[in-house]
């Protein structure tokens, strides 16, 4: 099975704010998605199943990345985003500011890494509702 983009982008479209974020991954799951990387420099989601890749943009905009890197940064703004303060692209923003090129949303170890500019974990949570 390859991944569909059109359901993809349903699924996504469907979610409400960030507090939809677990029934989402699990609408993920049953589309075959095992992770998917959002890369904040390009505004893209790369989404992976078991032998192939899909980018889309959906609601992705390209953001600026700090070459610093800054794990209390990352963890403030995730910790704002979890309580829905702000939107995603000010998330996105603010990953950018915090030096994270890239995170991973794994949906088999159930969670999330934010890396920094080596590629290194900065931040990893564990994705509610999977």
């Amino acid at each position: 099975m390859s991944l569909n983009k059109q359901e993809i982008e349903k699924a996504v479209y469907a979610e409400k704010n960030a507090g939809g974020f677990a029934q989402l991954m699990q609408e993920f799951k049953t589309l075959g998605i095992k992770r998917y990387d959002y890369l904040v420099a390009e505004g893209l989601y790369r989404y992976f199943d078991e032998e192939s890749s899909v980018d889309l943009p959906l609601n992705g905009k390209p953001k600026k990345v700090a070459e610093q890197s800054s794990p209390e940064a990352i963890k403030i703004a995730v910790q704002r985003a979890q309580s829905g303060e702000f939107d995603f692209e000010t998330f996105c923003e603010l990953a950018g500011k915090a030096g994270v090129p890239f995170w991973t949303s794994d949906l088999v170890l159930k969670q999330v890494v934010y890396y920094d500019t080596n590629h290194k974990a900065l931040l990893v949570e564990p994705i509610p509702g999977l």
